[in-house]
């Protein structure tokens, strides 16, 4: 089967018409490469550490100051106090470590678009040099006297709208690349040779169930929201009537407030897994369909071929069975890598 797609996507090659002038040799840029530039261009992560530098200061401040008071009212307030900022500190540890994940899965997302753009270019211009041939064919008929000036009329215009949206296409790719760009901190209009090396591979049988209690475990939101509560909760255990700035009422306000959050940011993250999961099985069934589609055109190739051979039907016939295989192996290729970046994150979802 790779043979004959192979030779399907030559034969395209071979009948793409050019549009300008040969492109430039661009410079390759990994996922791995613009993940580390992201990094070093996130504003988000600078404030991180901007703020875990102040928290660890004044957190430093608060401990000395504990060490050294002796007035019981003010040793609980600070008790309360470096509970929090230790708190807020574990929370701006995992709210970076999560945008560095989510800043690999926005790089995948954008190579992807980008690259399926370019592809989805690629067999435009496959498609418009056959059609400009069925136009040639229309042409001459038309002078024949075969067919109205209405029908070549209309085959005309469907050709000339399809080279517009080919300068659309352009278009949008250029605007994907200012996009990532934007992201790594590069010059807005530079272009590269992007290399996403993602493969399929089905999920398998996992356990739902199982697979939400991991995320229920280690999804950073979820950490933070139980940081509040237990927040909440000390400062209930710590209270002394005599001496706290804060009703009871209050506190256990803020408790069953926190107790709600982390309920519901806990509901939400069950949602998420449970549909990225169906998602993910869904996308399988596509790729299963999409593989049975290129083997039933496969199937067709080795007749086509002869029958071309024979005479007995054109070579532009062939050349749209060629391109036929060769957009279903674009689906493929696409579903293939749509699919990864989903068990990616699906394995990491605190990033869904």
């Amino acid at each position: 089967m790779k043979r004959i797609v192979s030779a399907a996507l030559m034969c395209l090659v071979m009948v793409t018409p050019v549009f300008g002038q040969a492109p430039a040799v661009l410079e390759r840029l990994t996922v791995d490469q613009a993940v580390e530039a992201a990094i070093a261009a996130s504003n988000d992560l600078k404030s991180y550490d901007d703020s875990l530098i102040s928290n660890n200061e004044s957190l430093d401040s608060l401990k000395e100051q504990f060490q050294l008071e002796t007035d019981y009212g003010k040793v609980l307030s600070l008790a309360v106090q470096i509970m929090q900022m230790e708190t807020q500190n574990t929370q701006t540890n995992n709210n970076a470590n999560l945008a560095v994940d989510k800043l690999r899965i926005s790089v995948m997302n954008l190579f992807a678009s980008i690259i399926n753009a370019q592809n989805a270019l690629t067999l435009a211009d496959q498609s418009l040099s056959i059609q400009k041939r069925q136009l040639d064919i229309a042409k001459i008929k038309y002078n024949l006297g075969y067919i109205s000036k209405i029908d070549y009329d209309t085959q005309t215009n469907s050709y000339n709208q399809k080279l517009a949206s080919r300068e659309t296409q352009k278009i949008a790719i250029d605007n994907a690349f200012v996009s990532l760009n934007k992201l790594l901190g590069y010059t807005l209009t530079k272009q590269y040779d992007l290399v996403l090396d993602l493969h399929y591979t089905p999920l398998g049988e996992i356990s739902i169930a199982g697979a939400v209690d991991t995320a229920l475990r280690s999804d950073p939101s979820l950490v933070n929201q139980q940081g509040n509560v237990e927040v909440a909760q000390y400062k209930i255990d710590m209270y002394d009537s005599e001496v706290s700035t804060d009703t009871e009422e209050s506190l256990d306000r803020n408790l069953q407030q926190a107790e709600r959050s982390l309920y519901e940011t806990q509901r939400g993250i069950e949602q998420k897994v449970v549909n990225a999961y169906n998602n993910i099985k869904n996308q399988e069934i596509s790729y299963d369909n999409a593989i049975l589609a290129l083997e039933a055109l496969n199937l067709q190739l080795p007749l086509k071929v002869k029958q071309a051979e024979l005479g007995k039907i054109t070579k532009l016939e062939l050349d749209q069975l060629y391109y036929q295989i060769a957009q279903q192996q674009e689906t493929i290729r696409s579903l293939s890598v749509s699919h990864a970046i989903n068990v990616t994150q699906f394995n990491n979802p605190g990033t869904l």
